[in-house]
């Protein structure tokens, strides 16, 4: 059976990119990344599908300082561009759609809110968002009641 090319997501700041390869139930002795000064090589297999990504990215990328760890139900990648500054127009060198990969809203911010916001990076591959917690109710609302003045309104007719 071929490699297929994994769900892949991705966002990014002035100095790094976030990347996630969705791969439930990936093999963690079978995931084989490789991070070079402008690619990312992954290899992986989940015991009946073989996965494969060869991605020749934007710009350069400070090889030494990228990580990634290998989850239950994907693998996320930070890779550390090499030299901070305006993000960058796409992920890939190539221009052109692909299927497989899609912006992740989830930590996207836009270049001129970023220093707005924040985003623990320490965090990244813990997965979710512990202790959030419930919102709990909205109090002093009660209820809406019913919609007076709207016994007349009859259907539309037919």
């Amino acid at each position: 059976m071929p490699a297929i090319s994994p769900n892949t997501l991705w966002a990014q700041r002035k100095d790094r990119l976030f990347i996630t390869i969705e791969v439930p139930n990936i093999k963690e002795d079978s995931a084989k990344i490789e991070f070079t000064e402008n690619k990312l090589i992954f290899k992986g297999s989940d015991g009946a599908q073989e996965y494969e990504l060869d991605l020749e990215l934007y710009g350069e990328l400070d090889s030494e300082k990228c990580s990634c760890k290998v989850l239950g139900r994907h693998i996320e990648i930070l890779l550390m561009r090499k030299e901070s500054g305006e993000h960058w127009p796409r992920l890939l060198k190539a221009s052109g759609k692909n299927r497989w990969l899609k912006a992740d809203w989830d930590k996207w911010v836009d270049e001129d809110e970023e220093d707005e916001k924040e985003f623990d990076y320490g965090d990244f591959g813990a997965g979710g968002m512990g202790g959030m917690g419930g919102m709990g109710g909205m109090g002093g609302m009660g209820g809406m009641g019913g919609m007076g003045g709207m016994g007349g309104m009859g259907g539309m007719g037919g």
